[in-house]
């Protein structure tokens, strides 16, 4: 797990009201990120229009969080679910734990959040568990293992049957494994499937994006990103952390950070 700490303050934290931290000054942040979920807590969420393959999981706690679309969408809650592959800007004010979880790896949530077709508020009494859970560890935040057990237990409140796992075509699952082995690759290997496959390239992507619900080349983009931010984490330069991840260069890891985060790399390792 790649863990990023960065602008780390001392506000002590007694009760709900004490521990609203109302500058960035006074504030801390923190990011930790897996193979299937990153979790992140930080202030004053606000992202440019961005495509994210995560199921995004976001907890206001001091404010609502309010989601806009580009279809005309907005929704504005406590906490909020935003699908997979859903176009979106996201405001919060003050401190936001997200949540973000890998569909591939989060297969029943990713079905079911799939099949809501847009962001959806968590209803009620299980917006205020949630919240409740959040400020009851808000003291322990500058652990990256307690932001990371928070991240856990966040997701088992929202999403009970995240241990059952769905499947996918056959095919899609040796193309997974094909593309995670050659993520370096141009095309990560996609061209020689066909052989491998039985089926042609056209039959193919239709069955990747019926189960993954995105094209290869967008998950191969995807993935190269997860990578490339855990790598920039561990300290390199954001360049070298490119480069290593397979992107052409640091432009393009950044294009390609604002249009499915919203954020270039730097507002998320904060350099």
């Amino acid at each position: 797990m790649a863990v990023v700490v960065f602008n780390v303050g001392n506000t002590p934290a007694q009760g709900r009201e004490s521990t609203r931290v109302k500058t960035r000054h006074e504030a801390h942040s923190l990011i930790t990120i897996s193979h299937a979920r990153a979790t992140r807590f930080s202030f004053d969420l606000d992202t440019t229009l961005h495509q994210s393959h995560a199921i995004k999981l976001i907890v206001g706690l001091d404010a609502d969080v309010s989601v806009r679309e580009p279809s005309g969408l907005q929704v504005c809650a406590p906490v909020v679910v935003i699908p997979s592959d859903i176009a979106s800007c996201v405001v919060s004010r003050g401190p936001v734990i997200s949540v973000l979880l890998d569909p591939e790896h989060n297969r029943e949530p990713n079905a079911s959040t799939r099949a809501l077709g847009g962001t959806v508020p968590i209803e009620l009494a299980t917006a205020r568990r949630l919240r409740d859970l959040a400020w009851s560890t808000r003291c322990y935040l500058e652990s990256p293992r307690h932001l990371d057990a928070l991240g856990e237990e966040l997701q088992a409140i929202a999403f009970p049957s995240t241990l059952h796992r769905a499947n996918f075509d056959v095919r899609v699952e040796y193309a997974l494994e094909r593309f995670r082995a050659h993520l370096d690759d141009a095309d990560g290997g996609e061209l020689e499937l066909q052989s491998h496959l039985g089926v042609t390239i056209q039959h193919f992507r239709a069955l990747f994006l019926r189960d993954i619900g995105i094209s290869p080349r967008t998950w191969l983009l995807w993935n190269r990103l997860v990578r490339a931010l855990r790598i920039a984490l561990s300290g390199v330069s954001l360049t070298t952390a490119a480069t290593a991840a397979g992107f052409s260069d640091h432009a393009h890891f950044s294009r390609t950070c604002r249009r499915l985060l919203g954020y270039t790399p730097g507002g998320i390792v904060d350099r």
